[in-house]
């Protein structure tokens, strides 16, 4: 019993060790790779996430295991929950800290697991923190990781602290500052210090091989109790881009339809009605001249109407402005029509141009929601918020009408969410009752996929 911890110890200095060289050891050069693992970058930055996470794990055991500790002793009176519910959520910042922490050394980026979202009421939230796999397993992360820290930690600063001071040895030796009476012993001071510094050398490709081991075996712990698997993420996307093809097929064949229906209801009519007047027009222009200039007058107000309605048509699927000038010029335009009084604040520079599907897509959206902001609100104000973030387009639209507005199936907003995905974003819906209510799509704008004062298509 007494022998377990240091037999655990050597198990994992062994296997640290192990996956270090792996690591050290790719690619050309594998014994000079190993040698020179002391000056390579990715070595500091394994030792400096360990050391950071120590106190980041030390902090967060005793935070949450004090939460979770009190909660549990004073559930009978209520405010247990919220102690617990608040440790719970600590633990999921934490594990959103030990992600990015997990790639200092190593930068290949590690996919969050999913988390219930708050929804928009009590009942939501309270079944979100306490209902969420995923959240229970952040708290579990914490627990386990915390010894680990700790004996990483241990570790590392000994084998760092060994090698050095072996290797400043020759240091000592100059100022006249050895630690023993070597020469007493009969021991020639000049062979001590050339064999200290010999395995201080040693000490210094230990330490980084092993520092770079036990940051990813802790990697590893991290990746597989706080994200999801590259492969799971794949079939995720795979999944997500199937619901996308599909509600774009629907979405279009719905479009269609609609452009169908409009032309053969409305322009369709007039046209007809054109032909007609004009050919009665025709039979009477030499036996009753006023009646025919009449019909001809007729025609003509048809014909009008006519281009009005397919105008309107077109402007609802392109608007000339908003491919003539892009989106920073388009979105004024549309809300100086919009029946309740609307102000754009827009962080794009003028003569931005993004990709057209994307300007398509902002644009399609704003449009929608203001409509049904007009319709369905009540609502004396609204605003248009558009900017960039990183290489993804924000637009957000907030009224201050009556709220309550829900993404159901078959609904305008649930075809606005699947325009979105298809373009690689998303959109949320926040209106709980009595408002305010924001709807923000944030879509993915693909590399160099921007331009000032020119269109990029």
């Amino acid at each position: 019993m007494i022998g377990a911890p240091f037999l655990v110890l050597g198990l994992l200095l062994t296997l640290s060790a192990f996956v270090g060289a792996r690591l050290e050891g790719q690619g050309r050069g594998a014994v000079a790779t190993v040698f020179l693992a002391p000056l390579h970058p990715a070595t500091w930055s394994a030792l400096a996430a360990i050391l950071v996470g120590f106190w980041v794990e030390l902090f967060a055991f005793t935070a949450i295991m004090t939460l979770l500790s009190v909660g549990a002793s004073i559930l009978v009176i209520g405010v247990g929950f919220v102690l617990i519910g608040v440790g719970i959520e600590l633990a999921r910042a934490i594990a959103r800290t030990e992600r990015r922490r997990a790639t200092w050394a190593d930068p290949t980026p590690l996919h969050a697991h999913p988390y219930r979202p708050y929804g928009n009421g009590p009942r939501d939230l309270i079944l979100a923190v306490f209902l969420d796999i995923n959240r229970w397993r952040d708290v579990v992360y914490v627990l386990i990781a915390f010894p680990l820290a700790v004996l990483e930690f241990a570790v590392v600063v000994a084998l760092w602290a060994v090698a050095l001071v072996l290797a400043s040895l020759p240091l000592a030796y100059v100022v006249g500052d050895l630690p023993v009476q070597i020469g007493a012993a009969g021991v020639q001071a000049e062979a001590v210090v050339i064999l200290g510094t010999l395995a201080g050398a040693g000490m210094l490709v230990v330490s980084a091989v092993v520092t770079r081991g036990l940051m990813t075996l802790h990697r590893a712990v991290v990746a597989g109790l706080l994200c999801v698997s590259e492969r799971r993420a794949l079939e995720a996307r795979v999944e997500t881009l199937e619901v996308s093809r599909r509600a774009v097929l629907d979405v279009e064949a719905t479009e269609l339809r609609r452009i169908e229906r409009d032309l053969h209801d409305g322009a369709q009519q007039r046209l007809v009605m054109l032909s007609m007047q004009l050919g009665l027009a025709a039979e009477r222009i030499d036996s009753d001249p006023a009646a025919a200039r009449d019909l001809v007058m007729d025609a003509r107000d048809q014909a009008r109407l006519a281009l009005a309605e397919i105008r309107d048509l077109v402007r609802g699927m392109a608007p000339a402005i908003l491919v003539d000038r892009g989106l920073v010029a388009a979105l004024p335009a549309l809300a100086g029509r919009s029946p309740v009084p609307t102000i754009v604040a827009s962080e794009l520079p003028d003569g931005l141009r993004l990709p057209d599907l994307i300007e398509r897509g902002a644009y399609f959206v704003v449009a929608e929601t203001v409509a049904n902001v007009a319709k369905h609100a009540t609502a004396t104000h609204c605003e248009i918020r558009v900017r960039l973030d990183g290489g993804r387009l924000i637009v957000e639209i907030e009224d201050d009408g009556v709220g309550g507005a829900l993404a159901l199936p078959g609904g305008g907003l649930a075809g606005l969410a699947d325009r979105v995905e298809a373009l690689d974003g998303t959109l949320t819906v926040t209106s709980p009752a009595g408002g305010p209510t924001v709807v923000r799509a944030t879509i993915a704008i693909p590399v160099q996929g921007a331009s000032v004062g020119q269109d990029p298509r």
